[in-house]
């Protein structure tokens, strides 16, 4: 079995946006998961202005049937080619004489279609607990420990990621097979701008150390007080 994928993201290239592009689920993150799927051979084209100004009929000969494509199976609007001008449509009568088409319906909850913008807007929204219903599992970010301090951790996060805006989130990690819950919030003040607290119930032994942060719903409830005597902010967040 195998998957075909584009890197960099296509807007960056004919929408000429050199803004550094933030995924939801970056290449390195996305190959594991297809690995972990039973995905045999990943192939990443490199999309650039070259293939961008791929007719259609081009596309096909160049790519699914360049790779000896049996069956290729794509969403009901994907498109391909010079300014999108192939469809599903286009691809199974092209394909006919070489591989097999299976066509994707539209996958949608409450009559809203299930899309990457929707997952976007979600979270941009800080709106995690949702999540799940739409992607299939929690929204996952990558980290790096700055600093430690008993059960008290300042993370960056990598700028691969799509960025949770600022709040007070329930998070969870996985450390040697050990999953531990606890409370992330961003100071926006002082020498620690950008950067993400952690707290935990345990000392880790963290610092330096990359982790994969689970994000899984906002903290709204004020329950309990958390002093951060470095940013000298006092952070009301929901007890775990």
């Amino acid at each position: 079995m195998g998957s075909h994928d584009f890197f960099p993201h296509p807007k960056q290239i004919i929408g000429n946006d050199q803004t550094p592009q933030t995924y939801i689920t970056p290449l390195e993150q996305k190959a594991k998961l297809m690995q972990d799927l039973g995905v045999d051979t990943l192939i990443v084209v490199n999309f650039d202005s070259a293939f961008a100004n791929l007719s259609p009929s081009d596309f096909i000969e160049d790519h699914p049937c360049g790779f000896k494509c049996k069956h290729a199976v794509a969403g009901f609007d994907f498109r391909y080619g010079y300014n999108g001008e192939g469809n599903m449509e286009t691809l199974k009568i092209e394909a006919k004489r070489f591989f097999e088409v299976t066509e994707m319906k539209k996958f949608d909850i409450d009559h809203e279609k299930v899309s990457s913008t929707k997952l976007r807007n979600l979270i941009a929204k800080g709106r995690f607990a949702d999540i799940p219903s739409y992607l299939g599992s929690y929204f996952e970010s990558q980290g790096t420990i700055d600093s430690e301090d008993n059960q008290h951790v300042i993370v960056t996060l990598s700028e691969a990621f799509l960025r949770p805006p600022p709040g007070v989130y329930l998070i969870e990690i996985n450390t040697e097979g050990n999953v531990h819950e606890g409370i992330a919030h961003q100071i926006m003040d002082g020498s620690f701008q950008g950067s993400w607290h952690l707290h935990f119930n345990d000392s880790l032994h963290l610092k330096g150390k990359k982790i994969h942060i689970k994000w899984k719903s906002e903290c709204i409830k004020k329950s309990k007080q958390m002093k951060d005597r470095r940013a000298k902010t006092i952070v009301k967040v929901q007890a775990f």
